[in-house]
């Protein structure tokens, strides 16, 4: 049995048509299984509409302008139908949608990418597209835990008044716990940079253990049919700083190790963010403030995964095409989705003409 997806308009219902593939008697739970019917992808904290479906082998991933639902049919959780009692599930992965940024510039640009059948035949579109789905759940934490700082430093900040005692004390602020705090950042951006090589690997899966410093080696030995090794260039310092934190973090020693306090005072009498600074014998980081340290961390994950996998996409195109299709930037006017910047094109009277999604 196979399940069609429809998304009803304007709405937070998906319907469901189910072909069945054989004509044994039915039982029960087959009459149960197989009934066309719907589901309502909503919850208490998101009734925004859905506005993409995408279909990824056994899975469906609905994308709602607020947040993003796996659905799992009954037969995917019991496939011998033991139980008529198993529900088709909704689960939320992010509470971020097509709304957010990140979300076109990664997810749905992925999509788009590997669902056309565009690329080489030997590459495993589903299993690149579920370790995007990790990518946009970590970037999706990230996002959570850096908006949780922000909005529990200014909360903080803005009850510091500065009035010394009579005994010529002050009392500051502390936002609490601001080493646990990184930490626990740092190891969502390092889980989605590992998805990212592990993508990197089902396309050169020669590349091994060299880690991005071997991609790189890798692209710039190779034809120089486009920028990616300039690309990558740019992009290693950032790559091998995350994982000079992570490792400082990991295997903590006198000269490697990550340094964050919480709110002080300086000379001047001024109160001073929380901060974070790097002890590394190699990639030392200086004081920065911690809040825009993960902001900056955020915004440059989000550029690097979807300008690689731009790059990935271009040079693995299936040379067998009828079509002479290219990775091309979308005009802003042609866009399906804002945040989409990529896709495909083709050279039509010596234009480049995008294909629609």
């Amino acid at each position: 049995m196979r399940a069609q997806f429809e998304r009803l308009e304007k709405g937070n219902t998906v319907s469901v048509d189910k072909e069945s593939e054989n004509e044994t008697p039915k039982q029960v739970i087959d009459l149960l299984r197989e009934g066309a019917g719907s589901i309502n992808v909503s919850v208490e904290e998101d009734d925004s509409e859905v506005t993409d479906m995408l279909s990824l082998g056994d899975n469906l991933i609905i994308v709602k302008r607020l947040g993003i639902y796996r659905i799992m049919m009954a037969d995917q959780i019991d496939p011998a139908r033991t139980n008529p009692d198993v529900s088709n599930t909704v689960q939320r992965i992010t509470p971020f949608g097509s709304d957010e940024e990140f979300i076109g510039k990664i997810l749905l640009t992925a999509y788009g990418f590997f669902h056309k059948g565009y690329l080489v035949a030997d590459l495993d579109s589903i299993a690149v597209m579920d370790h995007v789905v990790e990518i946009t759940k970590n970037i999706g934490e990230m996002k959570s835990l850096a908006d949780r700082f922000a909005a529990d430093q200014f909360e903080v900040a803005r009850k510091f008044y500065g009035e010394i005692g009579q005994d010529r004390s002050l009392v500051i602020p502390s936002i609490g716990n601001v080493d646990i705090r990184v930490r626990e950042y740092v190891q969502k951006v390092d889980h989605a940079l590992q998805s990212l090589f592990d993508i990197v690997k089902l396309f050169y899966s020669e590349v091994g253990k060299g880690g991005w410093e071997g991609l790189l080696r890798y692209i710039d030995s190779s034809q120089p049919i486009d920028n990616f090794a300039d690309f990558l260039k740019g992009a290693l310092p950032f790559l091998i700083q995350i994982r000079s934190i992570r490792n400082a973090i990991e295997h903590e020693r006198p000269d490697m190790r990550l340094v964050a306090t919480d709110f002080s005072i300086n000379a001047r009498n001024e109160l001073v963010p929380p901060l974070v600074k790097l002890v590394h014998p190699k990639a030392p980081l200086d004081e920065v403030p911690a809040r825009e340290l993960k902001a900056t961390i955020l915004t440059t994950t989000v550029d690097v995964v979807e300008l690689m996998l731009v790059y990935l996409c271009a040079r693995h195109i299936d040379p067998s095409q009828e079509l002479s299709v290219q990775v091309v930037e979308i005009p802003e006017e042609r866009r399906k989705s804002p945040n989409v910047r990529y896709g495909y094109g083709v050279m039509v009277g010596g234009q480049l003409v995008p294909l629609s999604k």
